[in-house]
């Protein structure tokens, strides 16, 4: 024991030189083992060995090759012991990063078999939980798992693979309770009535359950589950097993509730538009482009994880600088140097805009682009896994002397919109289905009175529909919305919005007495009974279209709770936006789908060229409400003022 501790320190070690620290560490690892062996403890042996096999990985003597194949070796025998029954998180662990060497040294076939195994570890352990920050914990375990895996299998030629263990990766939660709270159970409520309302009973019991988690996670995340709740959560999930397990011997239910097949998937793909997953890897990003029909590979190892780890970064750093500036001044009356602190922080945040949608054109999209094009399709559906989902894909750009703006974007090309994962469009089309034409409408209209633009933007959001309902300034209440939000078709919310990373929970949008949050949205249940679901959420707020950080590829926040409680389509937004441009946008948008018949995702898409390219002039000529300095000025042509808005779902 003494001699695995004597090496982590020479593996931590500070002082000296890292090669002869590492050459140190092996040789106590090695020395630990002499008495560390399986026979005797088998145990400690295999901790060792991976300990080794991290040595290894990190060593700077001899060559990479070499130094990998050794660490393979180790982390095989570790894995001798660490089983995927004995032992699931280690043999995650190990597994995955056995994988990871494969993957360094392109033995592809190898690298799948060893993120199977990790797979099947990870499986095991969330099945294995109650409760769902268990759930939440054993998920950011898993991490990137999926999409390394997901790029092996596609480099070994293995594409089916490669598509089911992306999609089963992506938007994990929101795909489980849509399975299990909208499944088809007309027939089994025929044929086993008794059955059919036990799983009811239980499901009910269970959403319950989980509505009070989520309450206590985000009054208290440092507190332990109560007991009670740990035992009635083992109770009901042990019920809901064997439920299901009854149900699978009915005919017609014998997949019931499984994780979606290949061909599952497939038939849930668009047929107008290829489902483009963008996979970020440390090995190099990967587009797979799927259709009912077919999967192709689009490599983009030129665009690695690494890249877009730092863009991002920036990104942030720059958007939060200026968060912070802005709230500063709100709050305190500004001297002539904190107002140029706030506008170099303002630019610098615009200039990270431009910069990082300028980066995501040449090694990115302009080859997805290209692909879609040659084969000849001009809209498609981006389901962005891992931080990509934090980005405006449609935004990215090039030079092009040609344009008004001298740039062409990724969205003059090609009609793109998003998806949490392709589970999620089956519900939504169902709900879009039962909404063929949309002719009811309630609106939010500023319920902190303090948005100049937005009592114009939801009147001319609510003058094409026969039957608006819109509740202003003080009637906006989080009760007064919940309760109007069942009757309505199309919703439109003029307000602020907010997005917590840390607490997805916590995101929401601002009414007059306080948040609507996520947690809220959960709980709505707007297509059980007979009630028919949401069409289309407008979020003309801020920030209304982020992920969380840490469980970024389950896209937690409000666009993918909206689509949980029962909501189709979602335009919402990535960052804290203008209220001038973004009332001047909508109502573009609404124009263009009510007056001229244009589907909404087109709607949108055509708004935004035409905030961005028309000059302030034509816009005063349109009747839009501004007074123009100088006709000829483009002042919304930053993708600041349109890029931020996206259109998620159908």
């Amino acid at each position: 024991m003494h001699q695995n501790n004597l090496a982590n320190a020479y593996g931590d070690r500070i002082r000296g030189e890292r090669a002869e620290n590492l050459e140190q560490a092996i040789t106590a690892y090695e020395r630990a083992l002499e008495v560390r062996t399986r026979e005797s403890f088998p145990k400690d042996w295999a901790m060792t060995q991976n300990n080794l096999a991290n040595a290894y990985c990190n060593r700077i003597r001899g060559e990479r090759a070499d130094n990998l194949n050794l660490a393979i070796a180790a982390y095989k025998r570790a894995l001798e012991v660490y089983t995927r029954e004995a032992f699931p998180k280690e043999c995650r662990r190990t597994s995955g990063l056995l994988g990871y060497l494969h993957s360094d040294l392109q033995n592809w076939d190898a690298a799948t078999q060893a993120y199977e195994q990790a797979l099947a570890a990870a499986e095991d352990l969330y099945q294995a939980c109650t409760l769902l920050d268990s759930q939440a914990g054993e998920l950011k375990e898993t991490a990137d798992l999926p999409r390394r895996a997901a790029y092996a299998y596609a480099k070994a030629g293995q594409l089916d693979k490669a598509l089911e263990t992306i999609e089963r990766g992506r938007a994990r939660g929101l795909s489980e309770t849509l399975r299990r709270d909208r499944a088809d159970l007309a027939q089994l409520q025929q044929q086993r009535p008794n059955l059919f309302d036990r799983y009811r009973d239980t499901t009910n019991q269970l959403q319950n359950l989980e509505r009070l988690q989520r309450d206590q996670q985000v009054r208290d995340r440092q507190a332990l589950t109560p007991e009670q709740h740990r035992t009635e959560a083992q109770r009901l999930r042990q019920d809901l097993t064997d439920a299901i397990a009854q149900i699978r011997q009915v005919p017609g239910y014998e997949t019931f509730l499984q994780a979606p097949s290949l061909e599952e998937i497939q038939q849930n793909l668009s047929t107008e538009a290829p489902t483009v997953y963008l996979i970020p890897t440390p090995d190099g990003s990967l587009a797979l482009i799927a259709t009912p029909h077919a999967i192709a590979p689009l490599w983009l190892d030129d665009f690695p994880e690494a890249t877009l780890i730092d863009l991002v970064r920036t990104w942030l750093q720059a958007y939060g600088d200026h968060k912070v500036a802005n709230d500063e001044h709100s709050q305190d009356p500004e001297s002539q140097a904190k107002k140029q602190a706030r506008d170099e922080k303002r630019e610098r945040w615009y200039s990270a805009i431009a910069q990082g949608t300028r980066q995501l054109w040449d090694n990115l999209m302009a080859p997805l682009i290209d692909h879609l094009k040659r084969h000849n399709h001009n809209q498609a559906i981006l389901i962005p896994t891992g931080l990509f989902g934090l980005l405006p894909l449609h935004a990215a750009w090039t030079d092009d002397p040609t344009r008004p703006t001298d740039r062409r974007y990724a969205l003059d090309e090609i009609l793109f919109t998003y998806a949490p994962n392709a589970q999620s469009l089956v519900a939504a089309r169902a709900i879009a289905n039962r909404h063929p034409n949309p002719d009811s409408i309630l609106a939010i209209d500023n319920p902190r009175q303090d948005l100049p633009s937005s009592e114009r933007e939801v009147m001319a959001a609510v003058s094409t529909f026969p039957r608006p309902t819109i509740l202003r300034h003080q009637t906006a209440t989080t009760e007064a919305v919940k309760t109007a939000l069942a009757d309505a078709a199309t919703v439109h919310f003029s307000c602020h919005g907010t997005t917590s990373f840390s607490e997805p929970l916590n995101s929401g949008l601002l009414m007059s007495d306080g948040l609507l949050t996520l947690r809220d949205l959960f709980a709505l249940k707007l297509t059980e009974g007979n009630k028919p679901g949401i069409r289309l959420a407008v979020l003309s707020a801020c920030e209304t279209g982020l992920p969380g950080l840490e469980l970024a590829d389950e896209a937690i926040g409000l666009p993918v709770g909206m689509m949980q409680a029962g909501v189709a389509a979602i335009v919402a937004s990535l960052w804290s936006v203008s209220d001038l441009s973004t009332s001047l946008l909508l109502r573009k948008f609404y124009d263009l789908w009510r007056k001229e018949g244009k589907t909404p995702p087109e709607a949108l898409r055509q708004a935004q060229i035409w905030l961005r390219d028309s000059t302030d002039g034509q816009k005063k000529a349109e009747n839009m409400g501004i007074r123009p300095a100088n006709p000829d000025d483009r002042s919304f042509a930053h993708p600041f003022h349109w890029s931020a808005f996206s259109y998620l779902g159908l």
